[in-house]
C-alpha cells in the first residue's frame, strides 16, 4: 500500500503539468485568434522563467539533503510546495487583459516562475526519497512502473481538458481541475512514513560546492543526464503541440485533442508492466536504449501525416501517437530506477547519501531541456502553425523530425552508459 501511495503522488503534479504543457502555449498564442502576449517575446519570457528556476534547482537538492525535521528530510517540502503549485496554476489562466498586452507578458512571467519553482520544490525531494524508501532494485523498478502509470493517468485527466475548455473556458476548467486533483496532492502523504533518523552516511558537513563537484564527477550520471535531457526535450516538442497537431494537422476540433491523450495512454499502461518485466530480466540499460531508438524512428512520422495517405487524418494522428507511446514506454518508466541505482553506487563510493543533489541535477536538466524545447517551439511555429498560414502547419510538422533527431542523439550518448 505504501509503495502505491508513494507513486500516487505523481498523479497530481503530472495532471497539472499536462494541463500547462498541453495548453499554455495554445492559450496565450491561439492559432486563429488574437494573441494575449507578443509572439516574439513569448519565448524570451519562458526562457527567463526557466532560467531563474534552473538557478535554484541545485540548491533545492542540497537543502533537502541537509534538512532535519520531525517529519523527515523530504516530506515538508512536498507538502508546502503543493500549496504554491496549486495556487499558481489557477492564476496562469487569469491574465489581467483579454487582448495582447505587455501586462499579460509580465504577469505570465511572474506566475510561471512561481509555478516552476513550486514544482521543483515538490518534485526534487519527492524523487530523492525513492532510494531510501525502496532499497531493493526490483521494488524500485516496480515503483517506477507505478509512477509512470500514474503519470499517464494524470495525462488522461489532462486529455479531458479539451472538451471541458470548449464548454466552460480555460479559467473555469482550471478551477474544476484543481478540485479534482486536490486529494492526490495530499492524501498519499498520510500513508508514507519517511525515515526521520538522519542516515549515518548523511553528508551534514559537506558544502554545496563539494556536493556539486562529487555529483558531476560521476561519469555514469553525466551520460545518463545528457541522454535524459535530450529525451525530455523531444517529449516537449510533442506534448506542447498536441492541440496544434489535433486541430491544424489532423483538422479536428479542440475537443478532438482527447483522442491524442487517451488512446496512447491506454497503450502505454499496457506496455508499462511489460517494460518492468523486461527490465528486471535484461537490465534497465538495454530496455532504455531500445526505447530511445524506437522513438527516434517513429517520431518523424508526424511530418508525413496528410491527405496522400488513404486513412482519415484523425486516425493517422492517433496511430502515430500510439506508436510513439509504445516506443517511449521504456524511457518513461526507467529513469527513476536508473537514478536510484546511481545514487546507491555513489553512496558506496563516497560514504554519503546525497540523493537530493543527484535528483536536483536531474530536475535542472528537466527544466533546461524542456525550457529549451519550449523556447524552440515558437521559432518552428514561425515557419507555419495554422492552416490559414501560407505554409500551413509546416513548423508543427518539422518538430517531429527535430524530435526524432534529438532522440537518436540521446540513444548514441546512452550507449556509453555502464
Amino acid at each position: 500500500m505504501a509503495d502505491i501511495a508513494y507513486a500516487l503522488l505523481t498523479l497530481g503534479s503530472s495532471s497539472l503539468w499536462g494541463f500547462v504543457g498541453g495548453w499554455i502555449l495554445y492559450f496565450y498564442l491561439p492559432p486563429d485568434g488574437t494573441p494575449l502576449v507578443p509572439i516574439a517575446l513569448y519565448s524570451i519570457v519562458m526562457l527567463v522563467s526557466r532560467g531563474i528556476n534552473i538557478a535554484i534547482t541545485l540548491p533545492i537538492g542540497f537543502i533537502s539533503d541537509q534538512t532535519r525535521t520531525r517529519w523527515g528530510r523530504r516530506t515538508p517540502y512536498i507538502f508546502t510546495a503543493s500549496l504554491f503549485m496549486l495556487g499558481s496554476f489557477a492564476l496562469l489562466w487569469m491574465p489581467p487583459h483579454q487582448t495582447e498586452s505587455l501586462a499579460n507578458l509580465f504577469y505570465l512571467a511572474g506566475v510561471m516562475i512561481v509555478f516552476n519553482t513550486a514544482y521543483s520544490f515538490r518534485q526534487i525531494p519527492y524523487e530523492a526519497l525513492l532510494p531510501e524508501f525502496a532499497p531493493e532494485e526490483k521494488r524500485r523498478v516496480n515503483i517506477a512502473g507505478w509512477m509512470a502509470g500514474f503519470q499517464l493517468v494524470g495525462a488522461v485527466f489532462a486529455g479531458f481538458v479539451g472538451p471541458l475548455i470548449e464548454t466552460l473556458g480555460f479559467r473555469n476548467s482550471a478551477l474544476i481541475f484543481i478540485g479534482i486533483m486536490l486529494p492526490f496532492f495530499f492524501l498519499p502523504l498520510f500513508f508514507i512514513r519517511e525515515n526521520q533518523t538522519p542516515p549515518k552516511t548523511a553528508a551534514a558537513s559537506t558544502s554545496f560546492w563539494t556536493h556539486l563537484r562529487l555529483t558531476l564527477a560521476n561519469r555514469a550520471f553525466l551520460v545518463f543526464i545528457a541522454s535524459w535531457g535530450l529525451f525530455w526535450m523531444a517529449s516537449t516538442f510533442v506534448l506542447s503541440t498536441i492541440p496544434y497537431i489535433a486541430t491544424e494537422i489532423c483538422r479536428g476540433t479542440e475537443a478532438d485533442t482527447a483522442y491524442f491523450y487517451i488512446p496512447p495512454i491506454i497503450v502505454s499502461l499496457i506496455c508499462f508492466p511489460i517494460v518492468t518485466r523486461l527490465a528486471n530480466r535484461y537490465g534497465t540499460r538495454i530496455i532504455f536504449l531500445g526505447s530511445l531508438l524506437f522513438g527516434a524512428l517513429v517520431l518523424p512520422g508526424l511530418f508525413f501525416i496528410g491527405d496522400s495517405i488513404p486513412v482519415p487524418l484523425l486516425w493517422q494522428g492517433i496511430i502515430w501517437i500510439c506508436l510513439e507511446a509504445i516506443a517511449l514506454s521504456g524511457a518513461q518508466v526507467l529513469p527513476s530506477a536508473i537514478a536510484a541505482d546511481i545514487t546507491d553506487a555513489d553512496a558506496r563510493a563516497t560514504g554519503q547519501r546525497r540523493e537530493g543533489s543527484y535528483y536536483s541535477t536531474l530536475g535542472l536538466l528537466d527544466q533546461a531541456s524542456s525550457g529549451l524545447g519550449t523556447v524552440l517551439i515558437p521559432l518552428f511555429l514561425l515557419l507555419g502553425r495554422s492552416n490559414s498560414d501560407a505554409h500551413g502547419p509546416l513548423g508543427v510538422r518539422l518538430l517531429g523530425i527535430a524530435g526524432g533527431l534529438t532522440l537518436f542523439a540521446a540513444f548514441l550518448i546512452f550507449r556509453k552508459y555502464e
